[in-house]
């Protein structure tokens, strides 16, 4: 067995904390010791982080002539409490095979192995998790199903990204691509891990007997340079991506097709960063069979969804998404955790208003617009407005900018900073006021966790004025848009206006700006009775967040 570790000092804890508390942006320096560290993965030694990674590797004693479907390793995990975790093992070339732990209590560790392979069988060892900031998994929020929660408990402010190529080793920017996002204030980024645009062919050797394992090695180190760079951002993975023929082929229960999630699971599911969203942009059948590449039947998801829960051994969140104002055919599939949709112009929240009640689960919009396909003609606007409407619909959405799906072309193609493709003038600042409902949350102290959607509350018209309450607090956005078209609005440079009806209560009032993140207080009426139907008018132009608080 060979042994080695690698675990940051004190200076980068203290830098982590301060990423995944402010969650907006790392300065560079910052980024860099978090990268050359290493980041939150212990390959092995005395001991790892509370919510990172511990990495068992170890060597068998000869060549194994098919070390994908002619070898078997687990490992399994003792936890302090005495509660056992067993994990795949995946093998990393030469004779070399590991096993990794998701690291999620304090104490000592034990693991021991078990395989039908010398060298591999019977081996054992032990470690210590200590203390760390990492923020963990992603999980459903613990008192609001329909929100979701770092394992620290904090509360996580989902702000999206498409980022499809990512992994995919033709991609030059990558790296500019993730440090600008984290900059931007990009919370998750979808990821698939196709190098085609519709098959994840490269995955699989070319016989299909096996995997190309150089690909799956980068996949790794791209994921493992982004938990070191910002370990508070989720990377959404979707291994099958758009290939409709690969996924039928695991329901006709095609080895290599099948070998690609096992693996996938076996290797990632315990980073911390990482969670699966089985495929995109598929047509989803009832019934017959598909005839178009994009057309799979339900019941092959399903079989996925289901294979992938039942192996899935630290509890990562899992999803499919679909086509395009095609709903989501699994709300009530046990294995699914997250209620994915992909629609068009949602400046109102409808969808995810019309998903929200059907399951105690989050609803993500993953795609509308992009900046560079079926673009808004004012994208500043339109995607500040998608992401306060969605968050305030008590659902999550996701940003689209460059044609991420498509390989690196130096313009409008493939993953790049988006800073540098905004300086180039490829890219009009569609997430630029990002940043900014970071800020809000962080000034106010709130969260979204227990409040409720109420647009009546605001005269029912979500285009005009959305609305989210809880007991003591109470946000809406005033959208002020121009025009009743979202594809062609822009803001109108007029104040926002609106009129609530409030609850009872002596309710403090503050205006806060989503163009430029400055607060305003509204002139001399700081305090307000409730009970009654009230006008509110904006101090000044534009859209506007408007705050009402009880002490």
């Amino acid at each position: 067995m060979r042994v080695a570790t690698r675990i940051p000092g004190p200076a980068i804890l203290a830098t982590i904390l301060t990423v995944c508390s402010m969650a907006i942006a790392l300065q560079p320096a910052a980024r860099q010791v978090l990268a050359d560290s290493g980041g939150a993965l212990a390959t092995a030694g005395a001991s790892a982080w509370h919510r990172g990674v511990y990495e068992v590797a170890l060597e068998s004693d000869g060549e194994i002539n098919d070390p994908y479907h002619g070898a078997k390793l687990t490992v399994t995990f003792t936890r302090p409490d005495g509660s056992l975790v067993t994990v795949d093992g995946f093998f990393d070339g030469d004779r070399t095979f590991k096993a990794r732990a998701y690291c999620d209590a304090l104490g000592q560790w034990s693991w021991k192995s078990a395989s039908d392979q010398a060298g591999l069988d019977g081996q054992s060892g032990s470690f210590q998790v200590v203390a760390s900031p990492l923020p963990g998994k992603l999980r459903q929020h613990s008192e609001d199903p329909r929100q979701f929660a770092y394992d620290d408990g904090r509360w996580f402010l989902h702000v999206g990204d498409t980022g499809y190529r990512y992994v995919a080793p033709t991609e030059p920017r990558w790296q500019a691509y993730f440090d600008q996002a984290v900059e931007l204030g990009v919370t998750k980024i979808r990821v698939w891990f196709c190098q085609g645009r519709h098959d994840v062919r490269d995955l699989l050797t070319k016989d299909r007997r096996g995997l190309n394992l150089p690909y799956w090695q980068e996949i790794d180190r791209r994921l493992l340079y982004a938990l070191a760079r910002a370990p508070h951002v989720q990377m959404q993975l979707i291994p099958y991506g758009e290939d409709g023929p690969e996924l039928n082929r695991y329901g006709a229960g095609d080895p290599a097709a099948r070998l690609i999630a096992a693996y996938a699971q076996a290797r990632l599911s315990a980073l911390p960063n990482v969670q699966w969203t089985i495929s995109n942009d598929m047509l989803m059948l009832s019934q017959g069979q598909p005839k178009r590449a994009y057309e799979v039947p339900a019941a092959v998801i399903d079989r996925i969804g289901r294979d992938m829960a039942a192996r899935e051994p630290w509890g990562t969140l899992l999803t499919n998404h679909q086509r395009r104002r095609s709903g989501y055919a699994f709300v009530d599939s046990p294995w699914s955790d997250i209620i994915t949709l992909h629609d068009l112009d949602q400046v109102a929240g409808e969808v995810i208003l019309k998903y929200r009640p059907q399951a105690e689960r989050p609803v993500v919009l993953d795609e509308d617009r992009y900046e560079h396909w079926r673009a808004p003609r004012n994208p500043r606007y339109f995607f500040r407005r998608l992401m306060w409407a969605s968050l305030l619909s008590g659902g999550h959405a996701t940003y689209g900018g460059l044609r991420t799906y498509e390989p690196y072309d130096g313009k409008h193609q493939g993953v790049q900073g988006y800073q540098d493709a905004r300086r180039a003038g490829v890219l009009k600042g569609g997430a630029d006021d990002f940043v900014h409902v970071h800020r809000f949350f962080q000034d106010t102290g709130l969260t979204l966790v227990g409040k409720e959607p109420n647009d009546a509350m605001g005269g029912s018209d979500g285009h005009a004025v959305k609305v989210i309450a809880g007991e003591k607090a109470i946000i809406a956005y005033l959208q002020n848009a121009d025009s009743r078209t979202p594809e062609t609005a822009d803001v109108a440079e007029t104040q926002a206006t609106c009129r609530l009806s409030l609850p009872p209560g002596d309710w403090r009032i503050r205006w806060y700006d989503p163009r430029t993140g400055r607060w305003h207080e509204s002139p001399g009426t700081g305090q307000i009775g409730g009970g009654d139907a009230r006008d509110f008018k904006s101090p000044f132009v534009g859209d506007a967040v408007l705050l009402l608080q009880l002490p």
